[in-house]
């Protein structure tokens, strides 16, 4: 259950060389960096592995790709500033963006924030676009290892302040409140999405075996520390 997600490298290479080079350009060296001020779920190797899942499940639609790596490259942004809020925020961020501004049109700008401000599990509406139902399809975890690094480590940029035990109780609570039999992602589906119902199979059944949730755990945060 620990194992690394594996993608099609050539395909999510494909899919990255139809985005355009001023964007990506101008993202990576002006957005990216921003993700450093988040905790270590939502930091830039987030953003990358939202990206490829992205991909991978945009497979049978027709996209704009300049729209969808600009809504999941600016999605948590706004984490550091209020994770409550931080859809919203992140929304305006890209909205307001004189860069963003030159570069699309304002109904694409409109659908990029719409995208954002949708993107969130626990919101109780459909997202109104193609392009937030891919974000927050691909934003789930889909690995019991991506789900234990977030979770473990949530709201902390500095790990070496988080406590294992605490860590722990804090991450199975919240996988039973999210992705539990009733949990308030687990019947949410906007595409089809095999790896995220394995996900789910495979959590559920560690929630109701909690000695070896910890024991995976403990496995997880101490590899995380050691890094």
């Amino acid at each position: 259950m620990l194992k690394e997600i594996e993608f099609d490298n050539d395909y999510i290479n494909n899919c990255m060389n139809k985005i355009n080079v001023n964007l990506k350009e101008y993202i990576d060296t002006n957005i990216m960096p921003k993700y450093s001020l988040n905790d270590k779920g939502h930091n830039k190797d987030h953003i990358n592995f939202v990206l490829k899942r992205a991909f991978e499940i945009s497979n049978n639609y027709d996209m704009n790709y300049d729209i969808l790596y600009t809504s999941i490259s600016y999605h948590d942004i706004a984490c550091h500033l209020n994770r409550e809020k931080h859809e919203i925020l992140s929304a305006e961020i890209a909205y307001n963006d004189e860069f963003l501004k030159q570069f699309f049109s304002k109904k694409e700008l409109e659908i990029i924030k719409e995208a954002i401000e949708d993107h969130r599990a626990s919101s109780n509406n459909i997202p109104r676009n193609i392009y937030g139902k891919i974000l927050s399809s691909a934003d789930r975890k889909v690995s019991v290892k991506t789900y234990l690094i977030s979770s473990l480590f949530f709201g902390e940029p500095d790990i070496s302040k988080v406590d294992m035990e605490k860590a722990i109780d804090q991450s199975y609570n919240h996988a039973i409140k999210k992705f539990g039999k009733n949990g308030y992602a687990t019947n949410k589906f906007y595409v089809e999405d095999t790896r995220y119902k394995k996900f789910l199979k495979d959590l559920q059944y560690l929630i109701d075996n909690k000695e070896q949730f910890d024991r995976l755990a403990k496995i997880v945060f101490k590899e995380v520390k050691e890094k």
